[in-house]
C-alpha cells in the first residue's frame, strides 16, 4: 500500500500545484483560520493545514481540518466560494481525480455541484507574496487546478520490522554473485557487514563481522567512516567500496577514497587502499556519500555530495564524475559536473539557518530514465527524507519528483514507536523476480538509533517510482 493510493485513514497537507517554483511563490497550502470558518492558501504547514480524509461513500471524500469543520462550497451555482461548514452533507463531499500530468497530482471535484459548470478546485495564476492567496470553483481542469497530497500521519499506520538488528545508517545492500547472497554495509568504525538469503521487508540480515582490515593510510584511519558502497568487478573479482573519512591530511572534513578487496565479501577483507582521497575537486566543506553507477554500454560515473552544509551555504549539491575501475585503481576521466542541487523542494530543510539539504545520491536505470535517489533534510529529525529526480541523460537536467519519496508521514512504525527521518537508500533488484527495492534508515522516535528497514519500489502509469509497504 501507499497513502499516494488515498484513503480516509489518512491526514494529508494539500498543496496546490503552481507553476512557479518553490520559494517564490510560497502560497501554496491549503489552510483554514483557527476559527475555523475561511479557507486560503498560505506558505507554510502546519495543525491549520492539516486535513483528514473522511469516507464520504461512493470513492468521494469529506475533509476534515483539525479544528472539527469541513471543507465546503455552495449548491447555488452562481456561487464559486470555497469555505468551511460545522457538518459533513452533500456540499462538503469531494472526488479525487488523478491528473494528466503525474499520478502525485489530482483535481478536486466538488460532486455536490455535479449539475454546476464551476466545480473543480481552484488558484490563482499569478501568486501573491505577501498575504494568503485565494481559492475557489473553477468550470474546467487545467495546470491552476492541480493539488499535491502530502501524508502527514495515519490513523493505522503500517507496523515495520527492521531488516537488521543493529544500528546500521546509510545502508548499502547489493547482491553478490559469488556468495549468492544479499550483503549490507553500514557507516561507521570498521563498517560493518552483513547477509541475507532475501531481500524486501521480511530479509534478516546476520551480522558477519567488520569489512575494514589492513592497515588503513592516514585518510583513512580516523573511524569516522560514512556511507560506504561496494562495487563487484566482473573482470578481476575484485570488491571495490568508496567511503569517506576524515583526518588532518584532509584538513578535518571528510574526502572520498576507497578500499580493495581480492579475496571476496568476508570479514576484513579490505584491505588494500587509495593512498590518498580522490581528486573530486576539493570542495571546501568536504566530498561525503559517492556511489558507482554503471551504464548499460559499461561506461562507470562516480557520483558525490559535496558537504556544503559543513561550511555554511545555504544550498547543497551533488555532481556526477566518469570514471573507470580497473586494476585495484579507481581513474577519473574528462571533470566533475553539478547534476543536482537541494532547491526548489518545500519539505527539504538544512542545518544551515533558512537551506535546503540534499545527500546520499543513488541511481538506477529503467525505461530509458536515470532515476537519482537522494536523501534530503536533517537525518534524524522529521523533516529527513528521500526524494528522487530523473533525467533522460546521466549529466541532467533532472526533474525532481514534486513529493518525497519516503518522508516520516509515509513509513508508519516499528515496536509501536514512531519511525523517524527515512532516508538515504540503497536501491537493488531481487535476483529472481526483478522487483525493485529499496533498503533505508529510519529512527525509533527521537533517539537517532537508525536501522535498516525495506519496501518495494513501484513504478506508475507515469513512470515515477513510489514505495509500496
Amino acid at each position: 500500500t501507499t497513502p499516494y493510493d488515498l484513503s480516509s485513514k489518512w491526514t494529508y497537507y494539500i498543496e496546490a500545484a503552481r507553476e512557479q517554483t518553490w520559494p517564490s511563490c510560497a502560497y501554496r497550502f491549503l489552510s483554514y483560520s483557527s476559527s475555523c470558518n475561511t479557507v486560503d492558501l498560505y506558505n507554510a504547514v502546519g495543525i491549520n493545514q492539516e486535513w483528514s480524509l473522511i469516507d464520504a461513500g461512493d470513492g468521494n471524500f469529506y475533509l476534515k481540518s483539525s479544528c472539527g469543520g469541513y471543507l465546503s462550497y455552495s449548491g447555488d451555482c452562481e456561487a464559486h466560494v470555497v469555505d468551511m461548514w460545522p457538518q459533513a452533507g452533500v456540499n462538503q463531499a469531494f472526488r479525487f481525480v488523478v491528473g494528466d500530468n503525474t499520478q502525485f497530482e489530482y483535481y478536486i471535484e466538488a460532486v455536490g455541484r455535479e449539475q454546476c459548470d464551476y466545480r473543480w478546485m481552484s488558484f490563482p495564476v499569478s501568486c501573491t507574496t505577501s498575504s494568503p492567496d485565494i481559492v475557489d470553483l473553477w468550470h474546467a481542469t487545467g495546470s491552476d487546478q492541480r493539488f499535491r497530497l502530502h501524508p502527514v500521519r495515519s490513523s493505522s499506520p503500517v507496523s515495520l520490522q527492521p531488516v537488521a538488528d543493529y544500528s546500521c545508517a546509510d545502508p548499502y545492500a547489493w547482491y553478490s554473485t559469488v556468495d549468492d547472497l544479499y550483503a549490507l554495509q553500514c557507516t561507521g568504525g570498521g563498517i560493518s557487514l552483513a547477509f541475507s538469503e532475501s531481500i524486501g521487508p521480511d530479509a534478516n540480515f546476520k551480522y558477519a563481522g567488520d569489512s575494514i582490515g589492513g592497515n588503513p593510510p592516514e585518510w583513512a584511519a580516523s573511524g569516522a567512516r560514512w556511507a560506504p558502497e561496494n562495487t563487484f568487478d566482473p573482470s578481476s573479482g575484485a570488491n571495490y567500496l568508496f567511503f569517506s573519512d576524515s583526518s588532518s591530511s584532509t584538513g578535518g572534513v571528510h574526502r572520498i577514497g576507497y578500499s580493495v578487496s581480492d579475496t571476496g565479501v568476508t570479514a576484513n577483507a579490505w584491505d588494500e587502499y587509495s593512498s590518498t582521497p580522490l581528486d573530486l575537486g576539493n570542495t571546501p566543506g568536504g566530498e561525503i556519500d559517492s556511489t558507482l553507477f554503471t551504464d548499460e554500454d559499461g561506461r562507470q560515473y562516480l557520483l558525490w555530495k559535496s558537504d556544503d552544509n559543513n561550511v555554511g551555504e545555504p544550498v547543497t549539491r551533488i555532481w556526477a564524475q566518469e570514471v573507470k575501475v580497473s586494476n585495484s585503481t579507481v581513474q577519473l576521466l574528462d571533470s566533475a559536473k553539478v547534476v543536482l542541487d537541494s532547491t526548489g523542494m518545500w519539505w527539504v530543510d538544512s542545518w544551515v539557518a533558512g537551506g535546503s539539504l540534499v545527500e546520499g545520491p543513488e541511481v538506477i536505470k529503467r525505461n530509458g530514465y536515470y532515476f537519482l535517489f537522494f536523501a534530503a533534510g536533517r537525518y534524524c529529525e522529521n523533516s529527513y527524507s528521500e526524494g528522487v529526480a530523473r533525467s533522460t541523460s546521466i549529466w541532467g537536467p533532472y526533474q525532481k519528483l514534486p513529493v518525497p519519496f519516503l518522508s516520516t508521514g509515509i513509513v508508519g512504525v516499528s515496536e509501536g514507536k514512531q519511525l523517524i527521518g527515512p532516508g538515504h537508500g540503497s536501491f537493488l533488484q531481487d535476483i529472481d523476480s526483478k522487483e525493485w527495492y529499496t533498503v533505508y534508515h529510519a529512527s525509533l522516535d527521537d533517539q537517532c538509533n537508525r536501522l535498516p528497514f525495506s519496501a518495494a519500489v513501484k513504478f506508475g502509469y507515469d513512470d515515477w517510482p513510489y514505495a509500496d509497504f
